[in-house]
């Protein structure tokens, strides 16, 4: 293990509208941050813009702008560790969501692609749905379940 990719529902625990990270969470980011060993992925970043704009759609701008404002920081200060889907990572997520199919799950295309970018750069995810990723046969912990990794 390299690192740890934090899924969009782990990112959203940190953002201005409804921060839920608890203590020791934080304490642990800071840590694995300290060392460059957290990564984000582009499908975070698609998954907060979309729920930018629907605050957008519903004419909620306070939630919008202050999203915006936090995802640009965010995007800035991880520009080196946001990880691109790139044709290694797409046919990993190909072949983990047709195992997942097989076996009689009915992933999602996000969590695919996630689960793919995570194997092919041998990285934990960190997310609130452990659950989700099972099917693919990758490594996914929870918050609290980080928090006592080293």
């Amino acid at each position: 293990m390299s690192g740890f990719l934090l899924d969009a529902n782990v990112v959203a625990m940190l953002s201005p509208i409804e921060p839920k990270a608890s203590p020791a969470f934080l304490d642990w980011l800071e840590r694995r941050d300290r060392e460059g060993r957290l990564f984000l992925c582009v499908v975070m970043v698609h998954e907060i813009v979309r729920t930018i704009a629907a605050f957008e759609h519903r004419d909620e701008l306070e939630k919008s702008a202050a999203l915006t404002g936090w995802l640009a920081g965010l995007v800035a200060a991880y520009d080196d560790r946001i990880i691109a889907l790139d044709a290694t990572a797409a046919a990993r997520a190909a072949r983990l969501e047709a195992k997942a199919i097989a076996a009689g799950h009915a992933p999602g295309l996000a969590d695919a692609l996630v689960a793919g970018v995570a194997d092919s750069h041998d990285l934990v995810i960190v997310t609130r749905a452990p659950e989700h990723f099972a099917p693919f046969g990758v490594t996914a912990v929870s918050p609290d379940a980080a928090s006592e990794l080293s």
